[in-house]
């Protein structure tokens, strides 16, 4: 009876030990800003200074600064998709699509750019390829992304008659 006793105890003792382990670890999320390749590459200064330009809608100078991080990082993704982003807000489509190509050549499952290609293509009437857009980013969320949701519901508002705000 007494060696029972002591075998519940211990058992008691360590799964309380493997629950305070388990809950003790970080919890990383599922999603993130890109999902990009790029997330391992260090940005310079340009890069984060053209998003603060972008949220105060100076796309010009954004686009500077954007092509100064490029000259030292080809192979970022998130640098093709806000040039892409610049030039599509400033009306640019031939450029907006160019870099929204390069961007997602180096990271086909790139959500940021899948979501503002898919704008493009709404903004153009191009909404079979919005739609493709859409396929892709309903397969890389898996429960559902931010890009998913806006590209969903600008395609809804084009089909209505709606102006594309995004």
């Amino acid at each position: 009876m007494q060696s029972l006793k002591f075998y519940y105890q211990f058992q008691s003792k360590i799964i309380l030990s493997l629950l305070i382990i388990l809950f003790s670890y970080p919890v990383y999320s599922a999603g993130s800003d890109s999902s990009s390749s790029s997330e391992n590459i260090s940005k310079s200064s340009y890069y984060y200074d053209a998003l603060k330009l972008i949220k105060k809608q100076s796309f010009k100078a954004a686009i500077e600064n954007l092509n100064k991080a490029e000259a030292n990082q080809k192979k970022d993704a998130d640098i093709y998709n806000y040039l892409g982003f610049s030039y599509r807000k400033m009306g640019n489509m031939k450029l907006a699509a160019l870099n929204y190509k390069k961007a997602l050549d180096i990271d086909p499952k790139h959500k940021g750019a899948l979501e503002y290609q898919g704008e493009m293509f709404i903004t153009l009437g191009q909404l079979d390829k919005a739609r493709v857009n859409l396929k892709k980013l309903e397969k890389i969320c898996f429960l559902r992304c931010e890009e998913e949701k806006t590209l969903k519901q600008s395609i809804i508002n084009s089909q209505n008659g709606k102006k594309n705000e995004y």
